[in-house]
């Protein structure tokens, strides 16, 4: 399973645990090495007075250094049964005196001897060995000399008293994880608790119900539960909005519809010939009619806004609009308007949806061009004010009532003077397309007062 699947629950556990095992290992290893040390230091000293002792039976008689080594120097040593004893004594120039013969000398890093003991490690006969080595000056009326006491013991006893510190620290390490881990664990549910409660409320909710979260929740995830209501809300208003937008379509389209099922019947029931091809062409411009509701339906169902989800593309709008004029150049001819492009060659690049970009034009031109009379002129210009390109299709037509211009922009609504067959709809989609893409669409009067100009202003494309 991916980590980002596992429980929250699960995940906040382990970044305590696995935490707590870090540190506990690190404290297991300075464990070790304090419990090391407390060793050293506890037989050392028994190997200092085991040193001690022999050095205090050290004589001289005549030329001869004598030891008579005694036997409590050798019980101090001998309490722990699994360890054995060395000793050695030297005198001057390394001589050998007594004990075994063959212990290892002293490191170079430590000699000359001071007053002071010196202990140190050593390999000796296959077993480590700790030795504790001292040096003493005995004198008589004849001699002087400097001895060199050194005593050994094997080192298993210091071991398994440091393997049982550790051992006993490891203990109580594990203990402490185990119950920290249970304590995160219990402490985890109680504090998650009030999620589970949460989601328990939103599963007993109704699929239409998208009022905010109310429920008391934990200061983390405050900010999360805003998110979640502001989409609900964005949601509830867009559920809100399609269904007034199929309400609106479901009516806009009955009336077309029964115009042809009542014609097509009265076709069905005519035996005139003319009659019939009158009847046909009222069907053919029904169709019509219907044809361009769903077409424009589709347009304004793509200018919804997707929360940026359309891949945008950098293009020059100037090039684009002029194209797209050219090509409305015979549908307006058709009905006797003049159309014509204005603008220089300056590129004016944008960032947006292409094909919206030419749906917003071409609405605008067949608005113009539905409901100008015969002999008017349309032109489009496109040009650059500051960082934004703005679009105008202006014409000589009878214009629209100031007291309306907000109006004409909502969905499905026709002016009182119109008398041609729109739907209502190219500029609700113009002004969807425009504010998708950042900008916003204006209508102001045409030159003297006469006409109308649709002015569509769009950001530029930053520059890199």
């Amino acid at each position: 399973m991916s980590w980002r699947n596992k429980s929250l629950r699960r995940r906040l556990a382990l970044w305590v645990i696995i935490p707590l095992v870090i540190i506990s290992a690190i404290m297991l290893m300075d464990v070790r090495q304090s419990s090391r040390k407390a060793a050293n230091e506890a037989y050392d000293r028994v190997l200092l007075g085991s040193a001690l002792a022999i050095a205090d039976r050290i004589a001289i008689e005549g030329n001869k250094i004598l030891v008579d080594v005694p036997y409590i120097a050798l019980e101090m040593l001998t309490s722990a049964a699994q360890d054995r004893v060395f000793y050695q004594v030297s005198g001057p120039g390394r001589k050998f005196i007594t004990g075994y013969a063959d212990l290892p000398e002293i490191p170079k890093h430590l000699t000359p001897l001071r007053s002071d003991p010196v202990f140190y490690d050593v390999q000796y006969k296959g077993e480590m060995v700790r030795v504790g080595a001292i040096v003493r000056v005995v004198s008589s009326q004849r001699l002087s000399a400097r001895v060199v006491i050194k005593v050994a013991e094997t080192v298993d006893a210091r071991n398994d008293l440091i393997s049982e510190l550790i051992a006993s620290a490891a203990l109580r390490q594990a203990l402490l994880i185990l119950v920290a881990a249970v304590i995160v664990w219990v402490g985890l549910g109680r504090g998650l608790k009030p999620l589970t409660r949460l989601e328990e409320a939103l599963n007993r909710r109704n699929p239409e119900d998208l009022h905010p979260i109310q429920h008391e929740v934990p200061y983390e995830v405050r900010n999360l539960i805003g998110a979640i209501n502001h989409l609900m809300e964005r949601l509830s208003n867009s559920i809100e909005t399609m269904q007034r937008f199929t309400a609106n379509a479901a009516h806009q389209l009955r009336t077309p519809l029964a115009a042809i099922k009542t014609q097509t019947e009265v076709a069905l029931q005519e035996n005139d010939p003319k009659e019939i091809q009158r009847t046909l062409a009222y069907l053919n411009e029904s169709a019509e009619q219907t044809t361009r509701l769903v077409n424009q339906l589709m347009s304004l169902a793509r200018a919804t806004p997707d929360e940026g989800g359309r891949i945008k593309e950098v293009f020059d709008i100037r090039q684009l609009y002029m194209e797209v004029t050219r090509s409305m150049v015979p549908e307006a001819l058709e009905q006797g308007i003049d159309l014509g492009f204005e603008g220089d060659e300056s590129p004016l690049p944008v960032a947006g949806d292409l094909t919206l970009f030419e749906e917003l034009l071409r609405n605008l031109i067949h608005n113009a061009v539905s409901y100008c009379p015969i002999g008017s002129h349309t032109s489009v210009r496109v040009q650059r004010n500051h960082q934004n390109a703005i679009v105008e299709v202006e014409d000589n037509g009878p214009g629209i009532p100031e007291d309306e211009r907000d109006a004409v922009f909502e969905r499905f609504h026709r002016l009182s003077s119109s008398n041609g067959s729109g739907c209502g709809l190219g500029l609700s989609i113009v002004q969807e397309i425009a504010r998708q893409q950042g900008g916003d669409a204006y209508i102001l009067s045409g030159k003297n007062s006469v006409g109308t100009l649709i002015q569509v202003s769009v950001p530029l494309a930053v520059e890199n």
